[in-house]
């Protein structure tokens, strides 16, 4: 997310990235234009990303409302970030065709203050939902004795009432990004024609260098990347840690019942079973973060040198802002591909979908066959 004033917007504030400030003509001369073999690349990819993002998210919560095994709190937690990815990707056509096709707004005054915002509580919901599912990890593995052990189920009370904090708090932490998202209208001294920009307008602070802002921008910095990887890294570390202790021990163990009673206690293949699955979880849940820091950390750089006016000058400043801006979208298009992969309750809902999907295509095709073996029966029958 990204907020420019109108002393320093010249052209339309759709990407949160590529709206670049230019004070002065020498910075517009400098700045070297994307070349077309790229724009093409950038754009061809982002539809890929584009299409996958679409069908691999709706997979991901069309196959927790269909297995009952997909309704675990784990499991919702994953449901709610992929719907957040759904939404977010359904306003990128509207912003790259503005930004491609046309310099200014072009979609009126609501969807001004709808797209970017929305797209900012979307980022929020993901950066919480990646936290909750840690401490969720950690409450029932490291801490099992003070699990919430009255919130296992995604439709349970206390499961309910963690989701929908998540996305009140992302909501509310968005809340000046839908209040100060305004649609200016300008008129051409040259050509006389209506223009229209839509930026983020916040009030001013006097004398103060560093408004209302820049203020908003470092919070939205640490609350939507500093704080959650931070938190993430942490007690992913700390569960890591204690999967490989209780692993030691489980075969430390094992080896002394198999070594007084001469066989492998009853139970032993169920706890393996278990664990293999929860390390296979874990595993996925750190490769969603591993992408999410890797996408995301080149964005916040240049969003935070944007900010504050370091760097702009860089002739391929702009280039940059585009390609960092493609990369924060990778994570909506790569997740359900980690999920398919590395978890296998939702590589076998994923399966069964596509399985119901292509019986539908051929009974579809079946009584069209049928259908049209009719008619011709019928027009023989007249003939």
């Amino acid at each position: 997310m990204k907020q420019v004033t109108p002393v320093t917007a010249t052209s339309n504030d759709t990407f949160n990235t590529t709206m670049l400030p230019r004070t002065s003509k020498t910075e517009v001369l400098t700045s070297i234009p994307e070349p077309p073999g790229m724009t093409v690349t950038r754009l061809v990819l982002f539809g890929v990303v584009f299409v996958a993002a679409m069908i691999g998210n709706f997979f991901v919560f069309t196959a927790s409302f269909r297995n009952r095994r997909l309704r675990t709190f784990s499991y919702c937690l994953i449901m709610n970030l992929a719907i957040s990815d759904f939404i977010s990707i359904l306003g990128v056509p509207f912003l790259i065709v503005n930004e491609e096709l046309q310099p200014t707004w072009i979609y009126g005054s609501f969807l001004c203050k709808f797209i970017n915002p929305t797209q900012v509580v979307c980022g929020l919901v993901t950066t919480n939902i990646h936290v909750a599912i840690a401490i969720d990890r950690y409450f029932s593995i490291v801490r099992r004795s003070f699990r919430y052990s009255s919130a296992p189920h995604c439709r349970s009370h206390k499961g309910f009432m963690v989701v929908l904090l998540i996305w009140v708090m992302a909501i509310v932490c968005a809340l000046p990004a839908y209040t100060f998202r305004k649609l200016i209208s300008f008129t051409s001294a040259k050509s006389g024609l209506k223009v229209e920009f839509c930026i983020e307008l916040f009030p001013s602070m006097g004398d103060i260098k560093l408004g209302w802002r820049h203020i908003y921008s470092v919070f939205l910095f640490f609350i939507n990347y500093l704080l959650p990887i931070s938190i993430s890294t942490v007690l992913y570390g700390i569960i890591i840690r204690h999967l490989k202790k209780t692993e030691l021990k489980r075969r430390k163990s094992g080896r002394k019942i198999s070594q007084s009673s001469g066989s492998e206690p009853k139970n032993s293949d169920l706890c393996h079973t278990s664990t293999y699955l929860e390390r296979r979880f874990i595993f996925m849940a750190v490769v969603i973060v591993i992408i999410f820091f890797v996408c995301y950390l080149p964005f916040q750089v240049v969003f935070l040198l944007f900010e504050f006016n370091y760097g702009v000058s860089w002739p391929y400043f702009r280039i940059v802002t585009k390609i960092v801006y493609f990369l924060t979208w990778l994570p909506n298009a790569l997740n359900p591909l980690c999920y398919g992969a590395m978890d296998q309750r939702y590589a076998s809902a994923f399966r069964r979908i596509c399985a119901s999907i292509q019986n539908t295509n051929e009974k579809k095709n079946q009584n069209n066959s049928l259908s049209r073996g009719q008619s011709a029966r019928l027009t023989e029958e007249e003939v």
